[in-house]
């Protein structure tokens, strides 16, 4: 019986090893393109222009309990005519034309508006919901982006094993050629081998085609071209989480979590409608002056000027609005206690996530070494059935798929390895860590020298 080619067992042995020899993933390339997402993402940048849209909610309110000064200037012709009865004769009559000209400022400056203060504490917590809505959006970039990545290092490893697995095929169909035209193999031996390698080559299109999406999604997001090759390498092992425990965790998150806070301000800012609403029953008292110059005010103030200052006080006392204070009151409640469960419903469900992903991230480990396990197995079955069939007990078919149980268990490891590393992002996410915090904690794990916790 001829022995296996010494080349085929290092394929087989070593070399399907998701090509060990390719360069790992570099501190700094997820924060590169964290930082070319930020410019160039283009939800990211809607984000981006609702914040400065929502921020400007806060100088109109407070518009409203200003002083305002305006200026008027008026140009009026008078053309027409004048008739007036004169004692002990007849009647004469006057034609009119003439300039009369209006300059005037005017000054309110309200004392006591309390609608206005509302609507100044209500735009003051749409302002806040707006900068946590953007940090909501931010984190979900940083989401979105670690999808992107991390599925293209996926692809990228799979593309790369099924690439040394073509390779290995090849080699297995070259030895079953050279053995039935020896006279030792069979002909059941080339075509099942043949058959094995054109399955391979299909599922390799695929993975290529997998692979280049995977990098345009990445660099739609970036603008930047994705080279290859980004790697997790091969001993990652995660570090343990810290704090260790649940309930610090579900703390921070409802303490910092960035759509908590939004649900928050808009608790507050219901709050705020109720009391806008309730001045509606409530006085309002205005500082009113003016100064103002006229000429040729009217027919009997003919070539005379008028120049003179007023300054008074002007309240206004709401007597009956028919019912629509009392109903917007009523429907300020209502909404106020929909936010109010909207926000409660929001914590609960927070605290459930992070104990799921917590729960996840602490057994990871465990099941991480299970995954290496079934890769170890794998190899030393692989290597068993080599031999196997060097002394003739095992067949071609099971050297086939004693290889692509090695291939599958990589894979297998690769995509627990990710997917793991994306809860350890979401968990941070919920727990409110910022974004760019984040960004450098992702870097580190992917990193080869790690001592982020």
């Amino acid at each position: 019986m001829t022995r296996l080619p010494a080349s085929l067992r290092r394929l087989a042995l070593i070399g399907l090893a998701l090509c060990g020899g390719w360069p790992a993933a570099h501190a700094g390339e997820f924060e590169k393109a964290y930082l070319a997402a930020l410019e160039n993402d283009a939800r990211f940048q809607a984000a981006r222009a609702a914040l400065a849209s929502g921020q400007q909610a806060v100088p109109l309110a407070r518009s409203g309990v200003l002083p305002t000064v305006s200026a008027s200037i008026t140009e009026t012709t008078v053309q027409g005519t004048q008739q007036y009865d004169v004692a002990g004769s007849a009647s004469k009559t006057n034609n009119l034309d003439y300039r009369a000209p209006v300059q005037s400022i005017n000054l309110r400056a309200p004392l006591l508006n309390l609608e206005g203060a509302a609507r100044v504490r209500q735009a003051t917590a749409q302002a806040g919901n707006a900068e946590a809505t953007f940090v909501s959006r931010k984190a979900e970039l940083v989401d979105r982006l670690a999808v992107a990545y991390l599925q293209r290092m996926l692809a990228e490893d799979a593309f790369l094993s099924l690439h040394a697995q073509v390779h290995a095929t090849v080699a297995q169909r070259n030895l079953m050629r050279r053995r039935f035209e020896q006279g030792e193999g069979t002909r059941t031996e080339v075509a099942e081998a043949r058959a094995n390698l054109s399955l391979t080559l299909v599922q390799w299109a695929d993975s290529k085609n997998q692979m280049m999406s995977a990098r345009e999604t990445l660099e739609a997001m970036t603008g930047l071209p994705q080279p290859l090759v980004v790697r997790l390498e091969d001993e990652f092992a995660p570090p343990a989480l810290v704090p260790a425990s649940l309930q610090e965790w579900q703390d921070k998150a409802v303490a910092a979590n960035p759509d908590i806070q939004a649900r928050r301000y808009l608790v507050d800012a219901a709050d705020a409608l109720v009391a806008r609403s309730n001045a509606g029953h409530m006085p309002r008292l205005d500082l009113v002056a003016s100064v103002s110059n006229s000429r040729n005010e009217s027919v009997s103030s003919l070539n005379q000027s008028v120049n003179q200052s007023a300054i008074g006080l002007q309240l206004n006392i709401p007597i009956y609005s028919g019912g629509a204070v009392k109903a917007a009151v009523t429907q300020a409640l209502a909404e106020k206690s929909k936010a109010e469960a909207e926000w409660l419903n929001e914590k609960r469900s927070l605290e459930v996530e992070v104990s799921r992903l917590f729960q996840i991230i602490q057994s990871g480990k465990s099941k991480l070494l299970a995954y290496e396990d079934v890769l170890d197995a794998s190899r030393v079955a692989l290597e068993g059935t080599l031999k196997g069939q060097t002394s003739g007990l095992r067949t071609n078919a099971d050297v086939l798929e004693a290889v692509r149980k090695v291939f599958q268990a990589q894979r297998d490891l690769a995509q627990a390895r990710y997917d793991h590393i994306f809860q350890r992002l979401r968990l941070y996410n919920k727990a409110g860590v910022p974004a760019d915090s984040v960004v450098s904690y992702i870097d580190e794990l992917l990193s080869p020298a790690r001592t982020t916790p």
